[in-house]
């Protein structure tokens, strides 16, 4: 019996042990609430892996008043990416400033995941500066259309631009938020992109479907869950980052689907 004892007593240990390893690298992962770089009064960023920053930009919007949007900053040696740019030419340019004086390096190509204002409002300051910039097939139909500033080369369905030794994959896995958003997976890094497709955990809805597909909506979240279910840190187009129940709360919102006929 006492050897009985003595074995349950060391397996307990052992679980504490290692319940308190986990908390340390828990606690050790960047938290939405902390690491604030305050730029100017309408931009911040934030650190969430190693050469990797999450962009926010207010702008005041009718009947919502100012508001926030991200995107995020990637950047090895002297290059940097930008996947979504702030709202508008004023703020891509406090941005792009703002690479170059703390970390030296150019804004090579950007990426808006989808035709919003929040997403490439400023694409004309960007290639004004000589960044390159891809967007999907989809977006630079809806922009020409729109009389908006046009990505420069276009893609179907994925695509994958490079930051020195770090990638990051544009997909698109159908319509949803709108008709052509796109997520974007650093695979090194295990962030995801969700963009306006991906909501908060704060959100209590879909928000803005006016350019979107309700009904296909649904779907197109269950490819990006069953895309990246070893995501850590997922980044939504407005609100916190988190990690993969973004994804499943973002479904939670999404009307019912239809049973088949």
């Amino acid at each position: 019996m006492g050897m009985i004892r003595c074995a349950k007593y060391l397996f307990i240990v052992a679980a504490v042990c290692l319940a308190l390893v986990a908390a340390g690298c828990e606690s050790a992962r960047p938290s939405p609430t902390v690491q604030k770089i305050t730029v100017s009064e309408d931009m911040e960023l934030q650190p969430i892996t190693e050469g990797v920053w999450v962009h926010t930009t207010y702008f005041d919007l009718p009947n919502f008043g100012r508001y926030p949007a991200n995107g995020l900053v990637v950047i090895e040696g002297d290059e940097a990416v930008l996947i979504d740019l702030p709202w508008t030419d004023r703020q891509t340019g406090v941005l792009f400033d703002w690479i170059a004086e703390n970390h030296g390096a150019t804004v090579r190509t950007v990426v808006p995941t989808h035709f919003h204002q929040d997403c490439m409002g400023g694409l004309a300051e960007a290639h004004r500066r000589g960044a390159q910039s891809y967007g999907l097939d989809k977006t630079i139909t809806i922009a020409r259309e729109k009389g908006l500033p046009v990505p420069k080369i276009s893609y179907q369905s994925r695509a994958m631009v490079r930051c020195g030794k770090k990638l990051a994959i544009m997909t698109y896995f159908g319509p949803g938020h709108t008709l052509d958003n796109v997520v974007v997976w650093l695979p090194k890094q295990k962030v995801l992109f969700g963009g306006c497709l991906i909501k908060s955990l704060d959100a209590a809805s879909l928000g803005n479907t006016n350019d979107g597909d309700l009904e296909a909506y649904p779907t197109t979240v269950d490819k990006v869950r069953g895309a990246y279910p070893h995501a850590e840190i997922v980044v939504p187009g407005h609100g916190a980052w988190g990690g993969v129940g973004l994804i499943a709360h973002t479904r939670s919102l999404c009307p019912p689907t239809s049973p088949e006929p």
